[in-house]
């Protein structure tokens, strides 16, 4: 593999830090044989790619100015991404929870399906996606008996089913903070409703999905990284509960197979909240707020002209006040 330059490295202003981006691929995570298309995205540090040995040092260094390349797009790079989208975001006031939930009262339920069963064909990046989030959690302050994780065979529509009943049953009004994040396949079903795609194929519905996190207490986040995810919006956000999707209820989600992971989860989890891409303020604190704001604009950016299905738009909702951030979420 060719090594990045240096100055891809050191660009780490977010406005300019995703928008070198390297022709890598991204595919569709959806049941067909994936469509591998030339991308341009933004570098993730280690551990999501190779090892960048910097140059020998000259005798007398000499400042190296950051390049001001263009947003591009992954399947087009031609294309004026800001024409399409406008600015990438700014600085916005996130207002900060009025309680925060200690280490001992976040619980975490991930799912991640990767390696499915024949004919339906394997994602990418789902595995990546969830033990990524988990060790960001970890190194969050969160406990390792409070996260619980399914992946590829383990992550049966029963294992799924229950784990959302296990948040229910650990999580306490004003004091616990939960978070659900699935990252597979979504099923659909003639247009009428959708599912989570387990490894056995006992599709869980959209209906279910809703009134077994109705049943979580206290605040809570919903992520969802797959196609059509936000079809699972109806009667999950509210005040309390943030949902977040990875691309609108009629828009395909895309994997990175260069990260081995989705779209979505390397934008909201590695360049915005571990590497600070999107401290929109500066003041060395990301927020989930300016974390999922980065990250739709981002997602729009890379995948824009992507074809035949285009681009994804993630989508967020619900509780407003997300001035939080992974070491201390609300209660």
């Amino acid at each position: 593999m060719r090594r990045a330059p240096r100055w891809l490295v050191e660009a780490t202003a977010w406005a300019l830090g995703l928008v070198l981006l390297v022709a890598l691929g991204a595919t569709q995570a959806i049941e067909e044989p994936r469509e591998v298309v030339e991308a341009a995205t933004p570098a993730m540090r280690e551990p999501l790619r190779e090892q960048i040995v910097p140059p020998a040092p000259t005798p007398v260094p000499k400042p190296t100015p950051k390049p001001k390349a263009p947003v591009r797009a992954a399947a087009q790079p031609d294309l004026d991404v800001e024409s399409v989208l406008g600015p990438p975001p700014g600085p916005q006031h996130d207002p900060r929870p009025a309680r925060t939930a200690a280490p001992a009262d976040r619980y975490a339920f991930l799912v991640g399906v990767q390696d499915y069963r024949r004919p339906t064909v394997d994602t990418i990046g789902s595995r990546k996606d969830v033990q990524y989030i988990r060790s960001m959690l970890l190194g969050a302050g969160w406990k390792a008996e409070n996260i619980r994780m399914v992946v590829d065979g383990q992550a049966t529509g029963r294992a799924i089913r229950d784990g959302i009943g296990w948040l229910a049953s650990t999580s306490r009004p004003g004091q616990t903070f939960s978070l659900f994040h699935y990252s597979g396949h979504v099923k659909q079903h003639g247009g009428v409703s959708d599912s989570l795609w387990p490894v056995d194929r006992d599709f869980v519905r959209d209906t279910q999905v809703a009134d077994l996190l109705s049943r979580v207490q206290g605040r809570m986040w919903v992520d969802i990284a797959g196609c059509e995810g936000a079809s699972f919006l109806d009667g999950v956000p509210s005040s309390r509960v943030l949902f977040s999707g990875s691309s609108k209820a009629v828009e395909k989600s895309y994997e990175y197979p260069a990260w081995g992971m989705s779209v979505w989860t390397g934008l909201v989890f590695d360049l915005s909240l571990r590497q600070g891409q999107a401290d929109a303020d500066k003041d060395g604190r990301t927020t989930l707020g300016e974390a999922l704001r980065y990250s739709q604009y981002y997602a729009q950016a890379i995948t824009l002209g992507q074809r035949p299905h285009g681009r994804q738009t993630p989508q967020f909702t619900g509780a407003p006040d997300l001035g939080w951030t992974l070491a201390d979420p609300p209660a």
